[in-house]
């Protein structure tokens, strides 16, 4: 009886509805393992017995999994489990963190048993403890199931016990950054919900937790980006963060030597890894799902549900912020999604918005949606972060006018008021977000939005002081009261200050009638979806400005003192080159340095002269050989130089000289940057003394991207001055690796790439220029990457493209070869139509054969005069047809093009069968009988012999469906009468069904006309009556005629071998050529006849197989 299957779970919880599912089949059947083999033995007797049965690996994988179950499911045990876990586990425990990752934490946590969660955690403590491999993945999943918006016992049980872990195992939490900063952004925002007085405790563990981090490890924090400033300014009343705060913004070297300030945190896009890790995989799964499968006007029942389920309690108000984020941040939906019925992103956004019942959370909402707008670049920033913003508000302005005009109030008023100092940045990222939303069409035009005539006066005098440049020229005149929709609520909108002292005063902004929000619940009412415009990067999701229709605005509203305007009072600009601050800094910096170099860094930042900076930048070198640097003087070394290098690394004009030559390079050479760079590449490699300079270049290049650029220019330009080129390229490329490896990055192809992306931003003329050297001298990284081939194609004009054509075609470039270049062109299929088609020229000059684009041809899309030509692929269609024609049709050719979907809007097959059709009739009549006759019958009892035949078969139905393509849309009747073609069609039809036969009825009538003609001559050979031999009785008679007249071929040919054997010998060998290659195959009779007759004449001939 023991091995009878438990009704419940070990595991999990179990129900009615929702019982046993097959991991717990798979997790007994391991469990059962483990404990027949150490049932009733001692500790050291299980050790042996467990290790005597690893000889397999699916044993040693089943009792790792066993072990891993007893563990969780038995507290009593788990201690010795966990210690024969480790004891027998020969892959570092990997079969135990990939369970836990894929399976238990990241599919079913919500599943798991009270007792099994308490056992998970002290496993996770134990697995941190011993420091195994792949632990940090484990941590990272657990962060993933504390939800935001949740206080429930379980929920904060589990951020009370992570947090204790992490507190404990404080140095291993070191080692990995990313965790670092994903635990700190997890542990900001979960404190917003620990406000309560019964959640005091908890959450002062937490503060200091979190602030620990933040200022121990701040430089790992900065990658969290400007959400890190969001989530702070959520929280900024706890006194332990409001001290952080004034750190951050007046004294931010405190923090990091190289951090700037809150600038540069707000300058830098937050990951889609840290919107990930704030939703649950649940949660995720289901808001995807509804973003992208859900069709438009069905959606309101599973917002109900997803609203019952998550969003039910005031607490969980706050995960709308979280929500919102990851739907602009993560969820980018195709051109395809766009165009379909789906919900858009917008709708969705719309209906978190209107639905929220908290005007604080509704307040941070707003801001979560427009957060990317602030200090928005084009060149850096994604448009469809941006997109769902501005969508949201303007299809809004009728069925939810209150929601548009909300958004357009609140828009308006954190201008200024979001960060008073920073106040013209944030006008400029806002006008730039603007611009770039006309400019790609997500609409067409912001005069409905900002000049509505049912919008509050007021409201629309503040958009045109605002955004005079988006709205009408014509002055707006007095406009009487009664012209304007009625306000819905009385109470009046106060401006906000997004760092207002908590960060949590936004109750202005937000929609203030409890009925206002009810009756605009959803946005799923209306009518008609509009989607962005088709375009090479759909439109960034821009947040949506505050409603203005039917909310008065107080005519002197009352800003509340920001604690951040407050704290700039007191010091002085940051980040104004030409102010006194920017002084300060570097004073700062200057602190840990010695006094030599402190003195050259003085007379570099007062010198003018280009060959005076060289000068001393020399001698600053010097000083490094004779004296190495520690990390800190590195650093701050780095920003100096940065900061007084920055004219010349911007310079405004391209590196390149406009007259190319070995003079203008060396004069190009100029630069006191390259002064580093050259000492460091004259450097031998086994010298001491390059570290250091290595070392210096990296901080240089983490603080200024433009370093890493001039360093391949320098690299390049320095060979062509030299006669030793090949030998000084080879160093060239051990320095620039050398570079990559002391910043300590394993992917030396993201660096490389990395740096020629800013290099085609800011100069494509040297990209152009230096490319070839790149390729040459990095093949194994460069050769067929595509991200680099694009980014390559999409800065070269076509001069440029010639220049490398040529270099393909002397051999002294390859960009990537046969083996790669289907993995290119498939993901060239989303490329702009210049980029594709510089690809086929570069592809033509590599010489690619049609073989290596026939894995992409069933994915490729095409519809004859289509209006979404985003859906469509002529570009790689018509080139692979150009190559198609230059070939003869083959049985692999022929059977990939068949293996096309027929569409009738798609010529492309049709097209090339033609093609062939017109100058191979015969052999396309041989090749189409092959695959035809190919085909697996459908019989069923010769279904396993055929079976192997299957993947490479083409369905019958597909071959029909081409030839009568080629039938209607070309005409070719005439090629369906061959004798071959004759058979195929028979064949066809006999293994039609009827529905096939009566779908290709045009097509099989071409046999029945042939089989009328075929009788007419039988009277002349009057045979007997024989029932149903008619056809047999007429092939013999043919037969005979066949024979006679083969007789008198033959002593004619004959004649004629004896004439050429006379003359030349050459002329027996082509006719014997031909007979063999010709004859053989129509007449094995006649050729044994022939070839016995040629050997008795000639006896020069020999007898051979064939």
């Amino acid at each position: 009886m023991t091995n009878e299957r438990p009704i419940t779970s070990r595991l999990f919880t179990t129900s009615v509805i929702e019982g046993r599912v097959e991991l717990d089949e798979k997790y007994d059947k391991a469990y059962n393992s483990v404990i027949s083999l150490t049932r009733g033995l001692s500790e050291e007797e299980s050790h042996h017995a467990l290790n005597k049965a690893l000889d397999d690996r699916k044993v040693h994988d089943e009792l790792c999994l066993g072990l891993l179950v007893s563990i969780l499911a038995d507290s009593s045990i788990a201690s010795r489990h966990y210690h024969d876990l480790t004891l027998v586990s020969r892959d570092s425990l990997k079969v135990v963190t990939e369970t836990l990752i894929h399976q238990i934490i990241g599919e079913r946590f919500s599943r798991l048993s009270e007792s099994t969660r308490r056992q998970l955690l002290w496993l996770v403590r134990e697995l941190v403890k011993t420091g195994i491999n792949n632990v940090e993945g484990v941590v990272w999943c657990l962060l993933r199931q504390i939800a935001g918006g949740d206080v429930s016992a379980k929920n904060v049980w589990l951020a009370e016990s992570l947090v204790d872990i992490l507190r404990e195992n404080r140095p291993w939490l070191d080692k990995f950054p990313v965790i670092v900063a994903s635990v700190t952004y997890t542990y900001l925002r979960i404190l917003e919900d620990h406000s309560g007085p019964q959640f005091a405790g908890l959450r002062q563990k937490e503060v200091t937790f979190v602030v620990g981090l933040l200022r121990e490890r701040f430089q790992d924090c900065l990658m969290i980006g400007r959400d890190l400033v969001r989530l702070l300014q959520n929280i900024a009343k706890i006194q332990e963060i409001e001290a952080f705060w004034r750190d951050l913004i007046h004294n931010p070297t405190s923090l990091c030597p190289g951090f700037t300030g809150i600038l540069q945190l707000l300058q830098t896009r937050t990951s889609r890894r840290f919107f990930v890790v704030r939703l649950t995989p649940e949660m995720e799964k289901k808001i995807v799902f509804l973003c992208t499968d859900v069709k438009f006007g069905m959606q309101k029942r599973y917002q109900e549900w997803f609203q019952r389920q998550y969003l039910n309690t005031p607490e969980s108000q706050t995960l709308r912020c979280d929500l919102i984020r990851f739907i602009i941040g993560c969820i980018h939906p195709s051109n395809e999604v766009l165009c379909s019925d789906i919900i858009p992103r917008w709708a969705v956004i719309g209906w978190l918005l209107s639905s929220c019942t908290s005007p604080v959370a509704t307040a941070n909402s707003k801001l979560a949606l427009f957060y990317d707008w602030l200090l928005y670049n084009t060149e850096t920033d994604n448009i469809m972060n941006i997109e769902p913003g501005i969508l949201v508000m303007y299809h809004s302005m009728r069925p939810h006018p209150v929601l548009t005009t909300s958004l357009l109030d609140f828009i308006c008023r954190i201008i200024p008021n979001f960060h008073p100092p920073l106040a013209d940045k944030i006008r400029a990222g806002v006008h730039n977000s603007l611009r770039q939303i006309l400019e790609k069409r997500v609409v067409q035009s912001l005069e409905p939005l900002f000049d509505n005539r049912h919008m509050d006066v007021e409201l629309r005098k503040l958009i045109r002081e605002t955004f005079p440049e988006f709205c009408a020229n014509s002055v707006m005149g007095e406009v009487k009261h009664d012209d304007f929709v009625a306000p819905v609520s009385s109470q009046s909108v106060t401006t906000m200050d997004l760092l207002a002292e908590t960060g949590l005063d936004f109750g202005a902004s937000a929609v203030n009638s409890d009925s206002e929000v009810n009756n605009s619940n959803h946005i799923g009412g209306m009518e008609e979806a509009m989607f962005s415009e088709d375009e090479e990067e759909p439109p960034a999701q821009k947040p949506p400005p505050p409603p203005v229709a039917k909310i008065k605005v107080e005519e002197n509203p009352v800003t509340p003192p920001s604690p951040v305007a407050e704290m700039e009072d007191v010091k002085p600009k940051v980040n104004d080159v030409n102010s006194v601050e920017e002084k300060v800094d570097l004073s700062k910096h200057l602190e840990y340095l010695e006094n030599d170099m402190k003195t050259i860094i003085l007379d570099l930042q007062n010198e003018k002269d280009t060959k005076q900076r060289c000068d001393l930048l020399q001698k600053l070198c010097d000083l490094i050989f004779s004296d190495d640097l520690d990390q800190m003087e590195t650093v701050n070394l780095a920003y100096c130089l940065c900061h007084l290098l920055s004219d010349e690394l911007t310079p405004g004009t391209s590196l390149l000289p406009q007259d190319i030559s070995a003079e203008s390079i060396q004069e190009s050479l100029g630069n006191p940057l390259y002064v580093i760079f050259d000492n460091l590449i004259t450097l031998p490699e086994d010298d001491h003394r390059r570290q250091p300079i290595l070392q210096l270049l990296v901080e240089m290049h983490k603080t200024t991207y433009q370093v890493g650029y001039h360093f391949l220019y320098f690299l390049k330009a320095s060979n062509i001055k030299s006669d030793k080129v090949q030998e000084n390229n080879e160093s060239s490329i051990s320095t620039y690796r050398d570079l990559c490896k002391a910043a300590g990055l394993k992917d030396f192809a993201a660096f490389v790439i990395r740096d020629l992306r800013f290099l085609g931003e800011d100069d494509p003329r040297v990209l152009s220029w230096i490319i070839p050297d790149i390729y040459n001298n990095f093949s194994k990284q460069t050769r067929g990457n595509a991200e680099l081939l694009q980014l390559v194609l999409e800065r070269l004009d076509s001069s440029q493209l010639h220049d490398l054509v040529c270099m393909v075609l002397q051999g002294s470039l390859q960009m990537f070869d046969n083996s790669s270049f289907a993995s290119i062109l498939e993901k060239s299929l989303q490329w702009e139509t210049v980029e594709q088609l510089f690809l086929w020229q570069l592809a033509k000059a590599h010489e690619i054969p049609v073989d290596c684009c026939l894995s992409v041809m069933p994915k490729l899309k095409f519809t004859s005069h289509s209006a979404l030509v985003s859906n469509t692929h002529g570009e790689a269609l018509s080139n692979i047809l150009m190559m198609l024609r230059r070939e003869s049709p083959t049985g692999i050719l022929l059977r990939t093009l068949l293996l096309r979907e027929f569409r009738m809007e798609d010529p492309t097959v049709v097209t090339i069968l033609q093609y062939w059709v017109q100058r191979y009739e015969d052999k396309m009549a041989n090749l189409i009988n092959e695959v035809v006759n190919n085909k697996p019958q459908p019989s069923p009892n010769k279904r396993k012999r055929n079976q192997s035949t299957k993947a490479s078969a083409v369905p019958l139905d597909q071959v029909l469906s081409h030839l009568n393509h080629l039938r209607t849309a070309c005409g070719q009747t005439t090629f369906f009468a061959l004798e071959t073609m004759q058979d195929i069609l028979q064949t066809a039809q006999n293994q039609c069904s009827e529905t096939q036969k009566k779908k290709y009825g045009d097509l099989f009538a071409l046999i029945e006309e042939e089989e009328e003609e075929e009788p007419a001559p039988e009277p002349q050979r009057k045979p007997k009556p024989s029932r149903g031999r008619k056809p047999k009785g007429r092939k013999k008679q043919e037969s005979e005629s066949e024979e006679e007249s083969s007789e008198v071929n033959i002593t004619r040919f004959l004649h004629l071998l004896w004439t050429l054997l006379v003359v030349e010998n050459t002329y027996v060998t082509f006719l014997w050529y031909y007979l063999i290659v010709d004859r053989m195959d129509r007449n094995a009779h006649e050729f044994n006849q022939l070839f016995s007759s040629t050997y008795m004449l000639c006896g020069k001939f020999k007898v051979c197989s064939y």
